[in-house]
């Protein structure tokens, strides 16, 4: 994978992200495997030829690959020119086919410098509400940086409340959520807590099994919305809470 930064004209930062296919072979083939569990006329579940699955599902497994593959690189691009994002990176002008080099250009905020507390003096006394609740509160209140409009907006629209304005209190909680989540990323970062693609694909599935929904669809669903980042975010930031319980305790 190469990036470059470029310059912008907006309050967005840039990079432009280029892979040769070698670099999305992977991720393909793991892509049509899952195709391949599903029904084609004239063959059992399971049976199909992989040709024709390619051809029979060839712009929903470009589409699919197209949406993972920006959000895999674009993850690492970041990490690797040493910049922390507030928010997803967004995917512009995506070029991606099979056999061919991938290329994106990736939007994103920075996040603003601040320092994080001290991680083991977080809990006062014993409480009667969830210890994760207390450390979360505690967090925004010693941390406070500003929120850009845009990511308080798509936090509203993914809580289904999009027309909430500035002051409301809607819109100071979702700021919050927003900030505790940044918050949460910085300290998973310095306390080396990670959450891999196998913890993803294990609360895929479980998601899947609850609401008796096809673990394809159901990916294909999240990737589509951006709701893969989102959950990849939560079991970060689950895994963080619990961290900081188990510190505080």
């Amino acid at each position: 994978m190469k990036w470059e930064q470029v310059k912008s004209d907006d309050d967005y930062a840039r990079l432009d992200v280029q892979a040769d296919w070698s670099e999305l072979v992977a991720d393909y083939d793991d892509i049509v495997r899952d195709y391949a569990m599903v029904a084609v006329p004239g063959f059992r579940a399971g049976k199909a030829p992989r040709g024709i699955i390619e051809k029979q599902f060839r712009r929903e497994i470009e589409d699919q690959l197209s949406r993972r593959v920006a959000q895999r690189l674009g993850r690492e691009a970041v990490v690797e020119a040493g910049i922390e994002v507030l928010g997803p990176a967004e995917a512009e002008e995506i070029e991606c086919a099979k056999g061919r080099p991938f290329r994106a250009s990736l939007r994103f905020h920075p996040v603003p410098a601040f320092d994080l507390p001290e991680l083991d003096s977080l809990l006062d006394g014993d409480g009667d509400t969830d210890p994760r609740d207390r450390i979360s509160l505690k967090l925004l209140e010693r941390v406070a940086f500003d929120v850009p409009d845009t990511l308080v907006r798509d936090q509203l629209a993914s809580d289904g409340v999009a027309d909430r304005e500035p002051a409301s209190a809607e819109w100071t909680a979702a700021s919050d959520r927003v900030r505790l989540m940044v918050i949460l990323r910085k300290i998973a970062r310095q306390e080396g807590i990670e959450v891999d693609e196998v913890d993803v694909e294990n609360r895929i599935a479980e998601k899947a099994e609850e609401f008796a929904a096809k673990k394809t669809a159901l990916r294909s669903e999240l990737e589509r919305g951006g709701g893969a980042q989102r959950l990849r975010d939560m079991l970060l930031a689950e895994s963080t809470l619990d961290y900081l319980v188990e510190t505080n305790s």
